[in-house]
């Protein structure tokens, strides 16, 4: 009978061995594969925020594995012991590697350094030191830091979400473009800093999109996430709302990828200056206009990737609103 129980407790083990040789060897693989990543392909500046958001959250995914496959490969020299030393040292390890990758990036395709990839670096890290010793649930004081981390981690998943969530808006709404009637529109306006969707002001519907103007020498909102593809229709129709007693002349302009590509020459996109009386004005752009406004081609109106409005060398700052941008045909 003893010999029966040793025979069996002896393929258990086995089998326990072969699962988490098996373990480390998938999760390896992914690592190799994924590496490379950290230094080609990407988003591009014009890509998709949910792409963009992804392609971020990729530095969890890939230091969870990393630091999932660590504690496999040293479960059985540690005796499956966990310390505040060990924890100590392995987010160190991480933080360093992830700003030697941010450096490597840096240097080799001349990204900025960026702390948020750090910060998902370490989060990835830290979720697969607690995982394990929640499920199941084998060590209750684990219970709260977990309930911390799934928080984090949430919180880092929102930006995808949010992206995901208004880009199927944004798909549905089209030939709308921005009419702000629903909560994540704002996000489609780069710079975030100095835009806000507004209650108080509002041409159709109940919101509108308050911009912030500077006195910088151009300063604006420019309409960055939308569907780039306007051909088939005949005009841009937008409402500007002046807050000032006075008028102001507002700089339009639209370009597309080509435009992108080659140089961003001001002879290569569309300009336009409104000139705007106080309270609401109505804004409409000539799309035929738009297409021929480049000095020695036309406008590929099948991928117009931006659309921005600006005023220039303003004396003191101004606040305009802007609301229901749509295309008509």
């Amino acid at each position: 009978m003893n010999l029966q129980k040793r025979v069996a407790a002896s393929m258990k083990n086995s089998g326990r061995s072969s699962f988490r040789l098996s373990q480390e060897c998938g999760i390896g693989l992914l690592l190799l594969i994924g590496f490379p990543f950290f230094f080609v392909g990407g988003p591009g500046y014009h890509a998709g925020r949910s792409f963009k958001s992804a392609w971020d959250l990729g530095h969890i995914l890939f230091f969870f594995l990393a630091t999932r496959l660590f504690l496999l490969v040293t479960a059985k020299r540690r005796g499956n012991k966990r310390s505040r030393f060990l924890f100590l040292k392995i987010c160190a390890s991480v933080f360093v590697l992830g700003i030697l990758i941010e450096l490597i990036q840096k240097a080799l395709g001349g990204r900025t350094v960026d702390g948020w990839d750090v910060y998902r670096d370490l989060l990835g890290c830290v979720s697969a030191y607690i995982a394990p010793e929640i499920f199941p649930v084998v060590n209750r004081s684990f219970i709260l830091p977990a309930i911390g981390v799934m928080f984090l981690l949430i919180c880092a998943l929102w930006p995808f979400f949010r992206s995901f969530v208004d880009e199927g808006i944004a798909r549905r709404q089209f030939p709308v473009l921005a009419d702000f009637e629903t909560p994540f529109e704002q996000n489609r306006f780069s710079p975030g800093s100095r835009v806000q969707r507004e209650k108080e002001v509002a041409s159709h519907g109940r919101f509108s999109l308050r911009i912030q103007l500077t006195t910088a020498t151009y300063s604006g909102a420019s309409l960055f996430y939308f569907p780039h593809d306007w051909s088939g229709y005949t005009t841009l129709n937008f409402s500007v709302y002046n807050s000032g007693k006075k008028q102001l002349s507002l700089h339009c302009r639209i370009h597309d990828i080509h435009h992108l590509q080659h140089g961003m020459r001001f002879s290569d996109r569309f300009h336009r200056l409104f000139v705007l009386h106080p309270g609401w004005n109505q804004c409409h752009v000539s799309l035929a206009a738009v297409r021929a406004a480049p000095a020695t081609r036309q406008m590929d109106m099948a991928h117009i990737q931006s659309f921005a409005f600006f005023v220039v060398r303003q004396a003191r700052p101004h606040v305009i609103y802007v609301d229901n941008i749509y295309l008509d045909r």
